[in-house]
């Protein structure tokens, strides 16, 4: 039998499943805008001072090598594929 409070756990897993996929888009758009020159870390941080979603260490430059092929994908499942050339363009000159 479902109980009121079975309820409340799969709402608050779903709303946390979705605030999860809303940050892990953020950080691969912040890291793409980064990657292209678009904007730099500290313009990131002057948009949005309290903090910033980045799927690799920002003080660490080597560690985007190690995502970039997940953010590559990423946008290649959304179909923006646009994104992806200028990103596999940045993985070259990151090499």
């Amino acid at each position: 039998m479902l109980e009121f409070d079975d309820i409340d756990d799969e709402m608050d897993l779903t709303s946390s499943i979705e605030e999860e996929i809303e940050i892990l888009d953020e950080a691969y758009r912040n890291a793409y805008a980064v990657a292209t020159g678009r904007l730099s870390i500290s313009e990131l941080l002057d948009k949005s001072p309290d903090m910033i979603f980045l799927p690799f260490d920002p003080s660490n430059p080597s560690t985007f090598a190690l995502v970039i092929d997940d953010i590559i994908k990423y946008f290649e499942d959304n179909e923006e594929y646009e994104k992806c050339a200028e990103l596999i363009s940045a993985k070259e000159k990151h090499q």
